[in-house]
């Protein structure tokens, strides 16, 4: 399970990297000489002015990388194919195997569209949480 977790992450960064630093750029240079002027060091900068301007753009890199990480069955497949006892089983690798293994098109398609309601619910919920944060 480390393996994959770890493999996945590696995956994953440098889409996050982009995409952090695409929101990172975004804020405009005179907040931060504003507030250096009024005496905010960096310190007080980065907790009250960078990391709230940029949570909504985090929050919408870990809806990009929910939404990978649970659709994509590759490394999972390579590396354990499913794990001892099925420990690193994933909707993707269950429904891939009960269709090309099992030959069992209807159970292969029914998991795999199990998937879609679940990312929708966590879709909804991010971006309703980026919502909240950016009307504030």
């Amino acid at each position: 399970m480390a393996a994959v977790v770890a493999v996945q992450a590696w995956r994953l960064t440098p889409l996050t990297a982009v995409i952090i630093m695409a929101g990172l750029v975004a804020i405009p240079r005179n907040i931060h000489e504003a507030a250096r002027i009024d005496g905010a060091g960096r310190w007080m900068r980065t907790r009250f002015m960078t990391v709230p301007l940029t949570a909504p753009i985090v929050a919408v890199a870990a809806l990009f990388c929910a939404v990978f990480t649970f659709g994509d069955m590759a490394v999972v497949r390579i590396l354990t194919d499913g794990g001892p006892n099925r420990s690193t089983e994933m909707l993707a690798t269950l429904a891939f195997g009960k269709v090309i293994a099992g030959g069992d098109v209807g159970q292969g398609a029914a998991v795999a569209l199990f998937l879609l309601p679940m990312l929708l619910a966590a879709t909804l919920a991010i971006l309703g949480l980026v919502r909240r944060m950016v009307a504030r």
